[in-house]
């Protein structure tokens, strides 16, 4: 955890569940094994299969076919509503939410976490489209360190926090020039 003490830090605003791991550990972990992106989006998992076996597709054909993946989510979501249909996650205790986040950390705003103790939550990162990311973490000195998180939503964090210190820096400068006039 010390290694990441020098990861930057950037406010932000996130949805997160959470609840100590003892507390319920195994259906955790079903849930945790089961949220990964081809079980959550067989929609995403074909077009990353596309990817691979084909390549970077042409960069006009992505976007087209990025969006035409996520009306198709989009219906998919509609039609699980007027069935009644919904995701079921594994209730838990705590909601929150993040106010800072830096790469494999967070910190919680009103949170009273325990320290060193293992939390499992599930963070909603406003991508496109929004994930829903299941993590492992231990709160200690103050942030949240991620111990356990898919690779693929790793990745996705990574890329979240850093569009956040790209946006910050470019906020950084345009009031540098504003000011200087």
């Amino acid at each position: 955890m010390e290694e990441f003490a020098k990861s930057r830090l950037i406010e932000t605003i996130l949805k997160i569940e959470y609840e100590v791991v003892h507390n319920n550990a195994e259906a955790f972990a079903q849930e945790f094994n089961k949220l990964t992106q081809s079980d959550e989006d067989p929609i995403g998992e074909w077009l990353r299969l596309t990817r691979a076996k084909k390549g970077n597709l042409e960069s006009d054909n992505v976007v087209i076919l990025e969006l035409l993946v996520e009306i198709y989510r989009k219906i998919e979501s509609l039609e699980s509503r007027i069935s009644g249909v919904t995701k079921n996650y594994v209730a838990l205790e705590n909601k929150g939410s993040i106010c800072t986040i830096g790469h494999s950390c967070f910190a919680l705003l009103d949170s009273k976490l325990l320290e060193n103790t293992l939390y499992y939550g599930r963070i909603e990162i406003p991508t496109f489209p929004t994930r829903i990311v299941p993590a492992y973490f231990i709160y200690h000195s103050g942030l949240a360190w991620i111990e356990r998180i898919h690779g693929r939503d790793e990745v996705e964090w990574d890329s979240y926090v850093a569009s956040k210190e790209r946006a910050l820096i470019r906020s950084i400068k345009n009031s540098k020039k504003a000011e200087n006039g």
